[in-house]
């Protein structure tokens, strides 16, 4: 036997497989990191504040009075006319400031009226041809709303357009479980009054509160903040990785407005781990 020719098979199997090794998990360990990304675009991007508010006629009348009830000429759900006697007191007639529907009823003829000792109304009279929504606002979200800001009203699956027409000029306290709490009421009207919905319901309320026309966005969760809490993200360029500092304007529930740092069709890594890094290499698989 030639020991010399096997031990040359031997050594020639080894290097085989030791290239063959070397190969593989060199392949193994430069195998690219897949990552979600995103792209920068170009679009008009509205900041928004939600809220749930009550809905109320536009209008209402609570009387007071004294006295014997001597005429009580209406009842829950009449509708009457501007100048019709809602109720007399002991001969004096109150009449309806406006035209509306009766919406309580808490006297009784020929008896002596006790709403002005009790503090609830004898008679309410409601505008129901014109709903509205009131709204409170916390120290925090007072300042983002003012009068003319466009409005989403939602109730159930129907959606209805409006604005705010009125903010009180002065917080009220209002009492709670841990103490008083201050508040500042607003109104929004609808655009045009719906005619499914009953006052006295709650409604979810969105208010467009800012706007930034042909701005520069990306998506939300490709927002990053370092350790000084200043904003940057990740961009792959030729399958790299590469970190860039962003200034951050408004932002929606889904985007946000980059001031600068970016432009328009960069592409920037969504939800990125802690795995990725300045300078990696990447593959890339775009949001849908």
């Amino acid at each position: 036997m030639n020991w010399k020719k096997i031990i040359g098979i031997l050594v020639a199997i080894a290097a085989v497989a030791f290239i063959g090794y070397t190969v593989i998990f060199a392949n193994n360990e430069e195998e690219a990191m897949s990552v979600r990304t995103g792209k920068v675009t170009e679009e008009t991007i509205n900041e928004t504040l939600n809220l749930t508010g009550m809905i109320e006629p536009g209008e209402t009348q609570e009387v007071f009075g004294q006295g014997t009830v001597s005429d009580l000429p209406v009842a829950v759900n009449d509708t009457v006319e501007e100048g019709d006697t809602l109720i007399s007191f002991s001969g004096v007639p109150i009449e309806a400031n406006f035209s509306g529907t009766v919406t309580a009823v808490n006297a009784t003829e020929g008896e002596p009226d006790t709403s002005t000792q009790t503090g609830t109304p004898a008679v309410v009279l409601a505008d129901l041809s014109q709903l509205e929504v009131a709204i409170q606002l916390t120290k925090t979200d007072a300042p983002l709303v003012k009068a003319d800001q466009t409005a989403t009203l939602t109730s159930g699956d129907q959606t209805y357009s409006g604005k705010v027409s009125q903010v009180d000029p002065v917080a009220t306290s209002t009492p709670g479980a841990t103490g008083n709490t201050q508040l500042l009421n607003a109104v929004v009207s609808f655009d045009e009054n719906p005619e499914d919905l009953i006052a006295g319901f709650d409604i979810d309320v969105e208010i467009t509160t800012n706007t930034s026309e042909n701005a520069m966005t990306i998506p939300i969760e490709a927002l990053v903040y370092d350790e000084n809490n200043e904003p940057f993200v990740y961009t792959v360029e030729n399958d790299v990785i590469k970190s860039k500092p962003v200034e951050i304007g408004i932002q929606s529930a889904t985007k946000v407005e980059v001031l600068s740092g970016l432009a328009a069709d960069e592409t920037v890594v969504l939800s990125p781990s802690e795995d990725v890094k300045n300078g990696i290499t990447v593959t890339t698989q775009e949001k849908e």
